[in-house]
């Protein structure tokens, strides 16, 4: 972090404490308002004020370093802060299909997608809204996406944050599966406030129930600059911090040594439309300095993505991925969602960007992964051979043995002349990838009382028995 950095982030702190004494925060619950009151925050009205002595002592008490685990060990995901994990998009209620056009997403694409995410190596996490089914009743939707993935997918789960009663009925899914949960976090449930400066009472509902059961939250406020949040940059984040801060005081009121990650998700308004922006400069700035905050609270932190504003697979969709899966990686985030599909900032999921956005992700762990600098990397006999005998590096046993370890392995991605369409021809390459993810797919083994166990309890819940045999 740099001077100029610093001082950027602590005028920031210094702005959010203040932002938290003096305008507050509405909490529209009041259940929450009397929990607040009890360990004696400054309540008026709906609002609350909190002192700088209530932030750090929050921040102190949440659980920072901590283990999501999954069905399958091999998955677990560890969260600190020098760990980066990968989620595909998340909350898109469409598709957008390859000539451009829109549809509404079904439960046949959101299977589709945990399909593909078991079977990358990108992910170690499965779930979320991949895609917001619309034939799938709003009532029980948050359940049947969790319900759907833990059945398809061993990988670490990522919730879906409905409201308390959805909340509640997740936790007794999670029980099924795991047993006691309290003291063994096994899901991620992400939580936005309602900015500017607000949290509403479903979101403290589903705050109450992951605290108690011992749950992960990623508070995510996605104040928006010049929408829902102040024009300029350093005060769009101010409000963001203001709020992850002031809703972990609450998180930790709840039960103290919540696990918590700082969600950042500050974005920018296009003043043009008065659309959301999440794929210009600005969001990408905005990723940076979220990272930033999180390190000096000594949160692990969720930031940046793959996102893109564009309305399909285009030049633009790949650069504006590119950049903000570049700042997620630069600047050490521990969590990026959005990573894979994501178009129309983040209103659809493009299945063919969903794989293009896989292996942008590979070439950025292979970018940021450490250089080997051992006697065989350095490759002083390897030289030393082939200029002595005249001979070549692409037949020597140097490269015979590391072909396979030292080239990035693209699976997408082409190179050559094209033999027609460049474009066509990348769209066929990545429709092989996607029948190749998708024909592999088995679903990991579950008990079948577990299983049994799991069907019973959505039946109950009014899921229909034709989309529970969907669940293969």
């Amino acid at each position: 972090m740099t001077a100029d950095d610093e001082l950027a982030v602590e005028l920031i702190h210094k702005n959010s404490l203040r932002i938290l004494a003096e305008i507050g925060i509405a909490f529209h619950s009041e259940k929450a308002l009397d929990i607040l009151r009890r360990a004696g925050v400054k309540v008026e009205g709906n609002r609350a004020y909190f002192s700088e002595r209530q932030v750090t002592d929050a921040v102190d008490a949440a659980v920072k370093e901590f283990t999501v685990f999954a069905r399958n060990p091999l998955y677990d995901v560890h969260m600190d802060m020098q760990s980066l994990y990968i989620t595909p998009g998340y909350g898109s209620a469409s598709v957008a299909e390859t000539d451009g056009t829109v549809r509404s997403a079904t439960f046949d694409d959101f299977l589709k997608l945990t399909a593909i995410v078991q079977q990358s190596g990108a992910f170690q996490i499965n779930g979320g809204i991949l895609a917001q089914p619309c034939d799938i009743p709003a009532a029980i939707s948050a359940e049947a996406m969790v319900y759907t993935t833990i059945k398809r997918s061993d990988k670490a789960l990522f919730s879906v944050c409905g409201g308390g009663r959805q909340a509640e009925n997740i936790m007794d899914v999670l029980r099924i599966v795991f047993g006691e949960i309290i003291s063994k976090p096994c899901s991620f449930t992400l939580i936005s406030t309602l900015s500017p400066l607000a949290i509403s009472g479903g979101t403290l509902d589903t705050i109450d129930v992951c605290a108690a059961n011992g749950q992960p939250i990623i508070i995510a406020p996605g104040p928006m600059a010049g929408g829902t949040g102040p024009v300029s940059l350093a005060g769009n984040i101010s409000v963001c911090n203001a709020e992850i801060l002031g809703a972990n005081v609450y998180a930790q009121l709840v039960r103290p040594g919540t696990p918590v990650v700082y969600g950042f998700a500050a974005t920018v308004s296009d003043l043009r439309d008065m659309k959301v922006s999440n794929a210009c400069p600005g969001f990408d700035k905005e990723s940076r300095y979220g990272a930033l905050l999180a390190k000096r609270y000594g949160f692990a932190c969720r930031s940046g993505g793959g996102m893109s504003n564009a309305g399909g697979l285009t030049a633009q969709a790949g650069v504006e991925s590119a950049m903000g899966l570049f700042v997620s990686f630069s600047e050490g985030a521990n969590l990026v969602m959005h990573a894979a599909g994501s178009l129309h900032s983040f209103g659809t999921v493009s299945f063919e960007k969903f794989i293009l956005d896989i292996e942008t992700v590979s070439r950025m762990r292979y970018y940021f992964s450490k250089l080997p600098v051992d006697d065989e990397a350095l490759a002083f006999d390897a030289i030393r051979d082939v200029v002595n005998t005249g001979g070549s590096f692409m037949l020597s046993e140097h490269t015979l043995e590391r072909c396979r370890l030292d080239p990035w392995p693209g699976e997408v991605s082409l190179h050559g002349t094209s033999r027609g369409e460049p474009n066509e021809e990348l769209y066929e390459s990545i429709r092989g990838r996607m029948e190749a993810l998708t024909g592999s797919y088995s679903r990991p083994v579950m008990a079948p009382e577990t299983e049994a166990a799991l069907d019973s309890y959505m039946l109950r819940l009014g899921m229909s028995e034709q989309d529970i045999a969907k669940v293969l």
